[in-house]
């Protein structure tokens, strides 16, 4: 009985050992673990915050360099737009420039003669200047007297296609005209008043030219017209 009661007893004592070692092999894991889980979370040897850290400066490296490459292609589009448009403006203004009235000479030419109470007269614009210029289109016609002008401008005749025509110095265009003779219309209705000059604005040009010329007259009723005018053709007619 008393070797039993012993032999309990050393056991309840073992058992307390063991219980008292697993448990503090166990706290001491416990221990090991939170200590390497805080370093890891607030700092330590900062293996994870560097690694994430690390993750979300080359995420947004990665965005900077985006933008930057998107900002620098839209750059160069803008650039290269814009260069085309100025290379467009360019070629547009180095095209041959409008002849101003200061560069031309006008005259007056038979033309196609006359008959049936009309006369057909070319007007004939020739480049008097150093450089090439060109006219497009109708010219602007009236008869006058004494700086005057007497009736109606010309009428525009279409038959002729109006194009433009490149005029190197001393090359002409010519426009024809017919001018019906005034006497042929009833006075009172025309009022004929003899003309010394036909008065001619070139084409897109405000500035006139005078011809002077007394084989016309001209009705000072502005109602009744008896000027036309073609669209500007290449040379001064002298080969039609």
């Amino acid at each position: 009985m008393g070797r039993t009661i012993q032999f309990s007893a050393q056991a309840v004592i073992r058992d307390i050992i063991r219980g008292i070692a697993t448990t503090g092999i166990v706290a001491a894991l416990a221990l090991a673990g939170g200590c390497s889980s805080g370093g890891a979370g607030s700092g330590g040897d900062g293996s994870g915050t560097t690694a994430s850290s690390n993750a979300a400066s080359s995420s947004s490296s990665a965005s900077s360099e985006s933008s930057s490459a998107s900002s620098s292609a839209s750059a160069s589009s803008s650039s290269s737009s814009a260069t085309d448009a100025t290379s467009a403006s360019t070629a547009s203004s180095n095209g041959t420039p409008v002849c101003a009235s200061s560069d031309l000479t006008a005259t007056l030419t038979m033309g196609g003669g006359g008959g049936a109470g009309s006369s057909y007269p070319y007007l004939v614009l020739t480049n008097s200047g150093s450089a090439d210029c060109s006219v497009t289109g109708y010219p602007g016609v009236s008869l006058a007297a004494g700086g005057t002008q007497i009736g109606a401008a010309a009428e525009r005749d279409d038959s002729v296609d109006p194009q433009t025509i490149v005029l190197k110095p001393g090359e002409s265009a010519h426009s024809a005209l017919r001018i019906t003779n005034a006497d042929a219309f009833d006075a009172d209705t025309c009022n004929a008043q003899p003309a010394d000059s036909l008065v001619v604005y070139p084409p897109d040009q405000t500035q006139a030219i005078t011809v002077a010329t007394s084989d016309y007259k001209g009705c000072a009723n502005a109602d009744t017209k008896i000027i036309t005018v073609r669209a500007l053709e290449p040379g001064d007619g002298s080969q039609q």
